[in-house]
């Protein structure tokens, strides 16, 4: 649990199709890939983890503030 009390659990799935890599992220109550929250198509596995990466920072920073908008 976090300062505000909160609770955010995702995760990152990083994985080579044929050409390219691809990255999504979902939670842990619909882990399936049917419905993530992100997705997105990269060159290399390095590009692909930076994304997913940013988005899941990008996505805390966005609770966060909401959080802290309704808290005022």
């Amino acid at each position: 649990m976090n300062e505000l009390g909160t609770e955010l659990h995702l995760h990152a799935r990083v994985f080579r199709t044929a050409h390219e890599w691809y990255a999504d992220v979902d939670d842990e109550l619909d882990p399936q890939p049917d419905n993530p929250f992100w997705c997105g198509s990269y060159e290399s596995q390095r590009a692909a983890i930076d994304a997913a990466c940013a988005r899941i920072a990008a996505m805390h920073l966005s609770r966060t503030t909401r959080l802290d908008e309704q808290a005022s």
